[in-house]
């Protein structure tokens, strides 16, 4: 995995830590130990966002790169979810767009 070349806005940091309260709710795992790894990673990960923190673990990256897909397939009415956070999904459609992009540059 590359380092992240990539500087974050304020508003990416907001959508980003959005999209990672979002995350577990979804409940995507197959098991709760996995669950757990998640839950921790969402709560590590946004700690370093809210700090502008750069030393991204590549599990936490991770995360990041599967709730802005969650929510992006979500916009798209792939994954369900209930319609307050469908609503706000909405809200956040262009940018979360943006940044899957910016992180599918990352994985390749």
């Amino acid at each position: 995995m590359k380092h992240i070349s990539y500087s974050f806005s304020d508003s990416d940091i907001e959508v980003i830590l959005f999209t990672l309260t979002v995350f577990p709710s979804l409940e995507l795992e197959e098991t709760e130990a996995q669950a757990a790894i998640n839950l921790q990673c969402c709560r590590s990960a946004g700690e370093k966002l809210i700090k502008r923190r750069t030393d991204i673990a590549p599990n936490e990256f991770r995360v990041i790169y599967a709730s802005l897909h969650a929510a992006q397939l979500i916009n798209q009415g792939e994954l369900e979810t209930d319609t307050e956070t469908k609503k706000k999904c909405t809200g956040y459609l262009f940018t979360i767009n943006k940044l899957v992009s910016v992180f599918d540059k990352q994985m390749s």
